[in-house]
C-alpha cells in the first residue's frame, strides 16, 4: 500500500504496426496450472513513488517481456479498485506504447521476468496478437483497448 492508502499500477497496451495490421503485446504464465490459468494478459504492475507513468509503463514492459526501445504515446484511461476488490484499493492507469520495426521484430518468444515484483523469476510466453482481440484480457485488462485509435 502506497502512502496515499492506494496502490498505483500501471496497465501497458503495447502496439506494433507490421504491413498487415495493428497487433497488440500480450503474454500468458508459462507455468500456469491447467486447472486455474491466469489467461492473456498485458505487461502492468505497480508504480514505483514518484514515478511518472511513462516510466513505469517502459520498466514494467521491459521487466515483463523484455522489449525496450518503446515510445510511451498517452494514458488512455484509468479505474479505480476498492478496498474489497481483490489486492486492495488501487487506481490503474493506462498507457499506450509503441515498438518500433526493429524493437518489435520477433513475433512470439519466451522471458524470465525481471525485477522483484511478485512474478520475478517466472517465465512469460510472449507474442503480437492481432487488432482487435479475438480473446478477452484477464482482470478486465482490455477495457481502455478501443481508446488506443490503432
Amino acid at each position: 500500500m502506497s502512502i496515499y492508502g492506494f496502490r498505483r499500477r500501471v496497465v501497458c497496451y503495447v502496439t506494433r504496426t507490421t504491413q498487415l495490421r495493428e497487433e497488440l503485446l500480450v503474454f500468458e504464465h508459462a507455468d500456469d496450472d491447467p486447472s486455474n490459468p491466469s489467461g492473456v494478459q498485458v505487461p502492468a504492475g505497480g508504480m514505483l513513488p514518484l514515478e511518472s507513468l511513462a516510466e513505469a509503463a517502459i520498466r514494467e514492459v521491459s521487466e515483463e517481456t523484455g522489449v525496450n526501445g518503446l515510445t510511451y504515446v498517452d494514458q488512455v484511461g484509468f479505474s479505480e479498485r476498492g478496498l474489497a476488490d481483490v489486492g486492495g484499493a488501487s487506481v490503474d492507469n493506462y498507457a499506450h506504447l509503441m515498438a518500433s520495426r526493429d524493437t518489435g521484430a520477433v513475433d512470439a518468444w519466451e522471458h524470465r521476468v525481471t525485477g522483484d515484483g511478485e512474478d520475478a523469476g517466472r517465465t512469460f510466453c510472449c507474442r503480437w496478437e492481432p487488432l482487435p482481440l479475438r480473446t478477452a484480457l484477464a482482470d478486465g485488462q482490455g477495457t481502455f483497448l478501443d481508446q488506443l485509435g490503432t
